[in-house]
């Protein structure tokens, strides 16, 4: 089970928060192309929790309390806010400075909200499911908004997406309360590193997991979860290791979670140096 490449472990960043999230999949560059209602929906009830995208500039980013399209014209821009702007109103928020620059393509929608929350965005990229099959989808997305809702993150807006730039996903828009550190903030995330996780472990440090999408993949609603490899040569080097990295984490305001120290079924050698063991830490950001 625990394989893994040399370059993979040795030579990746110190600390990387687990992101992944397709949030931060740039648009800008992406030919948009008209926004599509299914024919048997009022375009009212299609902005609101079902529809399908074909133009990325009416996919915004979510960021503190903002929504940025990367609308490539003023006309783009003003489609994207006849359509936002009502659906911002009905989750509670005040639109604020509505701004458009042309020189980079990107339109802002501010807004504020009296009991600080915030709207944001998961894309369901990542995630295993067959694209091309409607009803794994269609099961997948309820399920994904049945979660949020439990979790006490209603749905404001959900959207399926057709676009060049992405395979067949779908994409749902929630409200959480803000936080300074959007890392702290409650939301929908993906944890997707590469490397099986230890569900065990998560579990018993308190992560709500809402799906074990497979031994690499887990959506989960929290915080944002920090994990970080390293490879040791034995286990007494694992533990120095991990007590080494502690201590980092402890330097850069990080919450540790757990670790866990497993033997490589296939060992491998760089130089001189055999590596038999994989050391897994997960943290907070």
């Amino acid at each position: 089970m625990f394989k893994i490449a040399a370059a993979l472990v040795l030579f990746s960043a110190p600390l990387q928060a687990a992101s992944f999230q397709l949030d931060a999949v740039t648009v800008k560059d992406v030919t948009a192309a008209e926004f599509a209602l299914p024919e048997a929906q009022e375009p009212e009830t299609a902005l609101d929790k079902s529809g399908v995208l074909t133009s990325l500039h009416l996919m915004p980013q979510a960021l503190k309390s903002r929504l940025i399209s990367y609308a490539k014209t003023e006309a783009e821009f003003a489609e994207f806010t006849a359509m936002w702007n009502p659906i911002l109103q009905a989750a509670g928020m005040v639109v604020g400075e509505v701004t458009y620059k042309a020189d980079i393509q990107m339109g802002i929608v501010n807004y504020t909200s009296p009991k600080g929350l915030v709207l944001r965005r998961l894309i369901a990229d990542k995630l295993n499911y067959d694209a091309l099959n409607p009803t794994e989808m269609h099961n997948l997305k309820t399920s994904m908004e049945a979660a949020l809702e439990k979790n006490g993150l209603p749905v404001k807006a959900s959207f399926y997406v057709k676009s060049d730039a992405l395979r067949p996903t779908f994409v749902l828009y929630y409200v959480t309360r803000g936080d300074e550190n959007d890392d702290h903030e409650k939301q929908m995330r993906i944890l997707k590193k590469g490397e099986d996780i230890d569900y065990d472990l998560l579990e018993t440090a308190g992560v709500n997991i809402i799906r074990r999408d497979n031994s690499f993949t887990m959506l989960y609603i929290g915080k944002e979860l920090g994990f970080k490899s390293k490879v040791a040569t034995d286990e007494a080097a694992a533990a120095q290791k991990l007590e080494e990295y502690r201590k980092f984490l402890v330097e850069n305001d990080k919450e540790f979670l757990g670790s866990r120290t497993h033997k490589l079924t296939e060992p491998f050698t760089v130089g001189e140096t055999t590596y038999n063991y994989l050391l897994n830490m997960y943290f907070y950001q």
